[in-house]
């Protein structure tokens, strides 16, 4: 079989990214380890998403502070929330299941996002340090 021939054989599958799947095909440790794991993710998820929202709003309401500063903090809690969005879940999912069970297309979206999620904090974070 040539290259080409493997070429075209790749192509003419579906996104069938369920294909196989079932909940005994993990690729991690016990089911106890599994649920202890989820169970520290989800709590993580739901602690960084209400926390951050809760800075936002009080950042947003609150005047004891600099304009600017509350600024660069409510930048740093708007990509905290994308990345509890964006980051804990298809992290995790694809750790537990060894591969990405999403719709194929969305992976490097997810990918882009999480990037300039951690590019955001780090760039407010400088910025706040050259500002003091």
């Amino acid at each position: 079989m040539s290259l080409m021939d493997n070429n075209n054989n790749n192509n003419n599958h579906s996104y069938d990214y369920l294909d196989g799947f079932s909940i005994e095909n993990f690729e991690i440790g016990s089911k106890d380890l599994q649920l202890c794991l989820l169970i520290l993710y989800s709590i993580t998820a739901a602690l960084a998403l209400i926390g951050n929202l809760l800075s936002i709003l009080v950042l947003m309401k609150g005047k004891r502070s600099s304009r600017d500063l509350r600024l660069f903090l409510v930048n740093l809690s708007l990509s905290d929330v994308l990345m509890a969005i964006f980051s804990i879940p298809f992290t995790y999912t694809h750790f537990i299941m060894g591969r990405w069970i999403f719709y194929p297309p969305l992976c490097p979206f997810i990918q882009s996002i999480q990037i300039v999620s951690v590019f955001v904090s780090i760039y407010t974070l400088t910025t706040i340090g050259i500002d003091r």
